[in-house]
């Protein structure tokens, strides 16, 4: 999954600098990311659940706005702070955000408090961040 992220993201990027515009090259993205999604539905069987989505609450559905929001960033800063940058500052907020919310709880995720140990270890890969750039 990494090495396939530090793929598509450039390439989008890519489109936006053909098409001149980060918004435009969003749209090829999912277009053909849903197209994707449809045809894996078909051929694994999984269209008999789709009544299901009835049942997602719809705040949850803001999480389509979310990846809208992170394509459109990427595509706008990998060109300016090229991928590696971006690559290393991207890790870094996951793991940041990620264990403030397995430090709550939230979204469901397993309860995973933060230790001093895991704030050390954050602290190194911000330190890892500053080297690297």
């Amino acid at each position: 999954m990494g090495g396939l992220t530090s793929i598509y993201l450039p390439m989008n990027s890519l489109v936006a600098k053909v098409v001149g515009s980060p918004l435009l090259a969003n749209i090829p993205f999912y277009v053909f990311g849903a197209i994707t999604t449809l045809l894996l539905c078909g051929l694994t069987g999984s269209f008999e659940d789709l009544g299901k989505l009835r049942e997602v609450p719809s705040y949850l559905y803001l999480s389509g706005v979310v990846s809208a929001v992170m394509i459109l960033s990427t595509t706008f800063l990998i060109p300016r702070l090229g991928a590696a940058s971006f690559f290393v500052l991207l890790v870094l907020g996951q793991i940041g955000v990620a264990m403030t919310m397995s430090h709550f709880g939230l979204l469901a995720s397993p309860q995973d408090p933060i230790t001093f140990r895991k704030l050390i270890g954050l602290g190194l890969l911000a330190a890892g961040v500053v080297l690297s750039r």
